[in-house]
């Protein structure tokens, strides 16, 4: 395994529980429909944030395939992944 295909993994890890968490957060109002009302602002939001984080899935295959792996890479990486979670996490309301 190349430094940048243990890279990949852990990124694309973390930006899959993004997109998990989008897909379980809409799944749960819709689940909730009668007690949680929303319109179309919040899958709106949902849709964008889907978006933005495939797009940036895309745009860090090209940006970090050259780039040397090491520990700040990986922070930053993570700091980048941990911000599209809660962005995920907070689209979609729990009560």
């Amino acid at each position: 395994m190349s430094a940048f295909e243990f890279f990949f993994s852990f990124y694309g890890l973390l930006l899959g529980l993004s997109v998990a968490e989008l897909v379980g957060g809409f799944a749960r109002v819709l689940h909730e429909k009668r007690r949680i009302r929303f319109g179309w602002l919040t899958p709106l939001l949902a849709l964008f944030v889907a978006i933005d984080i495939a797009t940036f899935w895309n745009q860090a295959w090209v940006i970090f395939r050259g780039a040397p792996f090491n520990t700040f890479v990986l922070l930053i990486s993570l700091s980048i992944a941990a911000t599209f979670y809660v962005a995920a996490s907070v689209t979609f309301p729990r009560v």
